[in-house]
């Protein structure tokens, strides 16, 4: 029984080798006509063409070390074909073809024909050019100053009262190198701004342009100038012209009501810089104080206007002339010593208010309001609240007047009012 399994097990593996051996075979049969498809359709040597190849300069350098300067033969191209196995030239590129022609041993300004040399990668061989020489002209290379200029466009977009200020250019020349007959046809260099979406002060970096005596750019790859292009700042401003007008700080008078109010100049221009005149806005009323300036019916100064960081004005200073009107007029009420009083005292604090003499307050008003003001009707009030046990002699103190009268708010009085006050330093009651 075990005899019999060990011969079908023997007969088997017989049969996977040979069925092994078969596969291989049909393996190597199908490698051999890859192979040959492959070497039938892909021949050893196949030929592709490159047209227009620039043909680079060589020796520049060593011309320019001679003063020269080449002011022809930049951009020629040729046409070059170039053979090798499929493989390798499929993945060929232009920029791996050199196409050259060296100037190196030029030395004076003329005319010359420079071959071409074409090299290209290992495995590859050129077997065509379209051209075997290109022309090259020298010229003596010279340096000399142009003057550079300023062009503003698009100046119209600004926002209302805004304007373009000055622009500083970095340099007034430029320098310009190259053959003698190139920089000869350069007439001026120009900055050409774009100011269409400049509407606040701007910084911007534009290129320097050669121009011909025709107006027309020179876009010439022979010539070398310094600076290629420059920042400048462009300040926007903008200017505003504001009313001036006057404030009274009692509110007493009013212009055109019981006053006639004269300023020169009426009005101020503010200029500077768009948001700061912005947020200035109309400049602060001119201030007048109704009580301490009126003389003779007339109040006249010359005030000084201060203005905002980052904005100018026109004018200054404002001469201001308030004349009181006909119907306004001025009396004298002797206020009696008894009408002096006092307020606000601390305590501890000691003192004596000198009530012996009668004091003389001037009020202006309508003729009707000052009929009916009598001397009753006013006191002289003193705030006594700034005053410690520290204070001591005699002190005047600076008496604000009250009017108890049903014309009290159209009537004022004039100047200022100071009272004699004596500190002592005895503990007690204030006298008063």
């Amino acid at each position: 029984m075990n005899q019999n399994n060990s011969g079908e097990t023997a007969k088997t593996r017989s049969r996977f080798r040979l069925a092994d051996l078969w596969m291989w075979l049909a393996c190597l049969l199908a490698a051999f006509v890859l192979w040959a498809y492959v070497m039938s359709s892909d021949p050893p040597t196949v030929s592709q063409d490159y047209p227009r190849l620039t043909v680079t300069l060589v020796g520049i350098e060593e011309v320019e070390k001679r003063n020269l300067a080449i002011y022809s033969g930049m951009g020629n191209t040729v046409d070059v074909t170039v053979s090798g196995k499929r493989s390798v030239i499929s993945r060929l590129k232009e920029e791996d073809i050199l196409v050259t022609a060296d100037i190196s041993n030029i030395t004076d300004g003329s005319s010359y024909t420079v071959p071409v040399d074409v090299r290209a990668p290992e495995g590859c061989k050129v077997t065509a050019v379209s051209r075997n020489s290109i022309s090259v002209t020298v010229d003596e290379r010279i340096t000399v100053y142009m003057d550079l200029t300023l062009q503003r466009d698009n100046q119209k977009n600004l926002p209302d009262g805004c304007y373009y200020g000055a622009v500083d250019l970095p340099t007034d020349k430029i320098m310009v190198t190259g053959p003698r007959s190139f920089v000869n046809s350069v007439k001026t260099a120009q900055v050409n701004l774009d100011l269409a979406d400049v509407k606040r002060t701007s910084s911007i970096t534009a290129d320097v342009k050669l121009l011909s005596v025709r107006d027309e750019e020179i876009t010439s790859p022979y010539l070398v100038w310094l600076p290629s292009s420059v920042t400048v700042e462009v300040p926007v401003y903008k200017k505003v012209t504001v009313p001036l007008s006057v404030d009274f700080v009692w509110d007493y008078l009013e212009d055109g009501r019981n006053c006639t109010v004269t300023l020169d100049p009426e009005t101020v221009t503010l200029d500077g810089d768009p948001d700061a005149v912005d947020a200035a806005g109309q400049l602060d009323p001119i201030r007048v104080d109704e009580r301490m300036e009126i003389y003779g019916g007339k109040a006249q100064k010359i005030e000084t206007l201060s203005a905002p960081e980052g904005v100018t004005l026109s004018e200054n200073q404002v001469s201001v002339d308030v004349t009181v009107s006909s119907e306004i007029r001025a009396i004298k009420i002797t206020v009696p010593g008894e009408n002096i009083k006092d307020t606000k005292a601390r305590a501890g604090v000691s003192y004596e208010i000198d009530k012996r003499m009668p004091v003389e307050v001037t009020f202006m008003g309508p003729v009707e309001a000052l009929n009916s003001l009598m001397p009753e009707d006013v006191e002289l009030l003193l705030d006594m609240s700034p005053f410690t046990e520290n204070n001591f002699g005699t002190s005047q103190v600076r008496a604000e007047v009250v009017v108890d009268s049903p014309y009290k708010d159209e009537v004022f009085a004039l100047g200022v009012y100071d009272i004699a006050v004596t500190f002592t330093q005895d503990e007690g009651e204030n006298a008063g």
